[in-house]
């Protein structure tokens, strides 16, 4: 009685063999592979179209450090990037109120200011870190604890005639903190 009704229905289900007969159809299975080569193909030309080319750094410009994620959550280390440029901050504990902030570039940087602050507006005078070598790829600087839910680092480094400057939440420092 159910296979009459569906006749009458008109699905067609004892006719299913025409529909599997769709993988026997050349130009079906040919269009089947040829579709997500397609889209890789296109994928990479609309990205070779659109994209920006990375350009090198001018002397003399200044250019935006982008903090990476782990920066915003306990990891004991916080990477700033921008193009090949990339700076990585990680910290000693000292004692309960003071920790030892350092920086690690793959470039050798010429200088780096740093400032603790609580918000934008906040005008605090940056102080000079001091470099822990003479090749200028590590720095520290002796800081107050920072409150990481308040406090933010301001930092602006210099390399090869560019300065680079970044905000940084302090949240990274909280792991070794007990």
């Amino acid at each position: 009685m159910l296979a009459h009704t569906v006749v009458q229905i008109g699905l067609g289900f004892e006719k299913i063999g025409k529909y599997v007969s769709i993988l026997k159809n050349k130009h079906m299975v040919i269009a089947m592979l040829m579709a997500p080569v397609l889209a890789l193909i296109s994928y990479y030309v609309v990205h070779a179209l659109v994209s920006e080319t990375p350009l090198a750094a001018e002397a003399g410009q200044s250019y935006q450090l982008v903090e990476k994620p782990n920066c915003r959550r306990n990891s004991g280390n916080c990477s700033l990037k921008n193009g090949d440029f990339e700076l990585e901050l990680s910290f000693e504990w000292l004692d309960d109120d003071r920790m030892l902030l350092k920086l690690g570039s793959v470039h050798p940087l010429e200088g780096v200011l740093v400032a603790l602050v609580e918000n934008e507006a906040d005008d605090e005078r940056p102080v000079e870190m001091r470099p822990m070598g003479d090749d200028g790829l590590v720095w520290s600087l002796d800081v107050a604890h920072p409150n990481p839910e308040r406090h933010r680092l301001h930092l602006v480094a210099s390399s090869n005639q560019s300065l680079y400057f970044g905000d940084v939440a302090t949240k990274f420092t909280q792991e070794n903190q007990d």
